[in-house]
């Protein structure tokens, strides 16, 4: 089992009053826990995104697995100068037009950008730069008959975040996979569907 720090920054000393009371510290809390990838119950998806920024340019990426841990497709994109907020929307919306164009309406999404999920979820305003793409994700979302939005770890997401990295680093391009993706992501595959 991993330890993983929850609250950030330890303060042994805290006392009452202090700046930990103010929300400048915080307890250590360590918990035991395994993060990983989850199959989705039968006859729903799942569809992980993640997007990466090297040098001002935005890559991202998406996976949609099915309950059994079979690929269903994968791709990677190169999206040019943009900022990690909008990579990661652009990437959500790219999976989610996948999947509606494969006739899936089921599924659970996954992410590990809180910002898009929450704005997803409506438990924050939409920022205005992501205006449009929130639009039409929610656009597809209307039509779907299961849907359910959750944050999740980076372990967690581990596929989808190799996508975008290997968008940047290895293929510059768009790339799709539907049914014999690289050896390096069929590893982490192997150990997370």
């Amino acid at each position: 089992m991993s330890k993983m720090l929850i609250c950030g920054v330890a303060n042994p000393d805290f006392m009452p009053g202090d700046n930990c009371s103010r929300g400048l510290f915080h307890r250590r809390s360590i918990s035991n826990f395994i993060v990983r990838w989850n199959a989705p119950p039968p006859g729903v998806v799942k569809l992980n995104f993640d997007s990466s920024l090297s040098h001002k340019l935005a890559a991202g990426g998406f996976i949609i697995g099915d309950w059994i841990g079979q690929l269903i497709k994968a791709r990677a994109a190169h999206y040019g100068e943009s900022k990690i907020l909008i990579a990661e929307t652009r990437a959500l919306r790219d999976g989610i037009k996948a999947a509606a164009n494969l006739g899936i309406n089921r599924f659970l999404i996954e992410g590990d950008n809180a910002t898009v999920i929450r704005t997803l979820r409506g438990e924050v305003l939409t920022q205005w730069e992501i205006a449009a793409i929130i639009k039409d994700v929610k656009k597809f979302l209307s039509n779907m008959t299961f849907v359910s939005i959750s944050h999740v770890y980076r372990e967690a997401n581990m596929a989808a975040d190799w996508i975008s990295k290997a968008s940047q680093t290895v293929f510059n391009t768009e790339v799709c996979w539907d049914i014999s993706p690289p050896q390096e992501l069929r590893d982490i595959m192997d150990g997370f569907l």
